[in-house]
């Protein structure tokens, strides 16, 4: 029988909606029911349309898990104004992994701080032992990220996500699924995409990939 838990963590900082990017270190090296926590990042969007709220977790439970993530956009008050949704769907034991609330700032004039709940649940759906993952440096400050499915069967799902940072601070998002067949990756294949285009100056970054058997 699957074990289903649930992590709740309430971020009760103030932050300035006019900053490009923030840090968040109260729920940072915490751990509970198996994921740890370790950053969380509030990145405004190049387009300046959407901001992100980040969160950088490890697998520690020893188990495979999926994960799913709700976000809120609070008043300071404490009331929601917007809310959203994001999940990883294989996350294997011992992998740090990247989930995200991607708001649009006309949604959120009135927050002042965010929180967000973390639910997850052990899968079999895990396929990180058939792809083999590598990062190069690509065209103009790119970063050129290949997946190569060694396995004998297709993968379903192969996703990337990067946080890029300039002085330790954290100042673009990106992601990416790679796939040469949709969202698939088939036996035999290797795919490159590119992330980090069009970004601003930045001398560090953090990646973090999933392999899942379907979205």
């Amino acid at each position: 029988m699957r074990r289903i838990y649930s992590l709740i963590i309430a971020i009760a900082v103030i932050i300035s909606m006019f900053t490009s990017s923030a840090i968040i270190s109260y729920a940072a090296n915490q751990t509970a029911d198996g994921i740890k926590i370790e950053g969380e990042y509030l990145i405004s969007d190049i387009d300046g349309i959407h901001t992100r709220y980040v969160v950088v977790a490890k697998n520690v439970s020893g188990k495979d898990l999926s994960v799913i993530a709700k976000f809120y956009a609070l008043k300071a008050n404490g009331n929601p104004v917007k809310s959203v949704t994001d999940g990883a769907s294989a996350v294997k034991k011992g992998q740090s992994f990247m989930l995200y609330g991607q708001f649009k700032n006309s949604d959120i004039e009135e927050a002042t701080k965010f929180s967000y709940e973390i639910t997850v649940e052990e899968t079999d759906n895990c396929r990180y032992d058939a792809v083999g993952f590598d990062v190069e440096a690509g065209i103009d400050s790119a970063l050129a990220v290949t997946g190569t499915n060694y396995s004998s069967e297709d993968v379903g799902c192969i996703n990337v996500r990067s946080i890029f940072f300039k002085n330790g601070e954290a100042v673009a998002f990106d992601t990416v699924n790679i796939g040469d067949y949709g969202y698939s990756l088939r036996s035999g294949s290797s795919n490159t995409q590119e992330i980090g285009m069009l970004l601003p100056e930045y001398d560090d970054y953090l990646v973090t990939y999933s392999v899942a058997d379907d979205l």
